[in-house]
Order: C-alpha cells, then sequence, then structure tokens
C-alpha cells in the first residue's frame, strides 16, 4: 500500500553558492524506509516543489553506510515538483538551500517536500 508523508525545507541558505557549508540549522534530514529492498520496502521517491522563486537545494542520500547520492536539484517555481526515485539502500536523506550565486538573497520562498513509498 503507497505511503506518503510531506513537510517543508527550513529558511535560511544552508550552502554558498561554491557548495560549502553555511549552516547545518538551515537543513532537513528525512528518515527513509531502506529503498527498493526485496521482501520489505518498494520504491521510494522523493519530490520537490517550491513558489514564488526559482530555487536551489543540495539533496544527499546516505544508503547506510555512505552518503552515495549528493546533488543539486534546481526547482523551478513554473514547473510541476521535480521528482526522483532513490536509490537501493537510502535511508536517511539530508536537504538544505543552496545560494545560486554570491548576490542570490532569496533564502525563504516555501519548498515543499513529498517522500512517497510504493
Amino acid at each position: 500500500m503507497p505511503n506518503f508523508q510531506s513537510g517543508e525545507i527550513p529558511h535560511g541558505f544552508a550552502f554558498n553558492e561554491g557548495g560549502g557549508l553555511i549552516h547545518y540549522k538551515h537543513t532537513i534530514t528525512l528518515a527513509s524506509p531502506c529503498a527498493n529492498q526485496a521482501g520489505a520496502w518498494g520504491d521510494v521517491w522523493l519530490s520537490l516543489g517550491c513558489d514564488w522563486a526559482d530555487v536551489r537545494v543540495r539533496v544527499a542520500v546516505h544508503d547506510g553506510k555512505i552518503w552515495a547520492l549528493v546533488k543539486n536539484w534546481d526547482i523551478v517555481a513554473a514547473n510541476g515538483r521535480l521528482a526522483e526515485k532513490l536509490p537501493a539502500g537510502a535511508q536517511k536523506i539530508s536537504i538544505g538551500r543552496v545560494k545560486k550565486s554570491a548576490t542570490d538573497s532569496v533564502d525563504d520562498a516555501p519548498i515543499g517536500w513529498l517522500l512517497e513509498v510504493f
């Protein structure tokens, strides 16, 4: 049976335009069912959406041993939500806002997250 949970990304930049950490208090960490494991959980999807401004977030996925996937997602306010299937074994996800440039000051546009399990 499909399940989901949703919430918001905290305001404030977590990372500068070069990817350096500003402060972890501006991130959120989600615990996920162990994704794509035979006999346990099915596919796990992470979706992000925003409004009022285009934003960049850093998404990092931990597979139980290492941060196996770390990448920036550019979310466009005029588009639909951005969704990606999590890699096998994903157990936790860290998400934080990234400055797109040194002059980026939009650190409070609403960004919602959705975690779905099928």
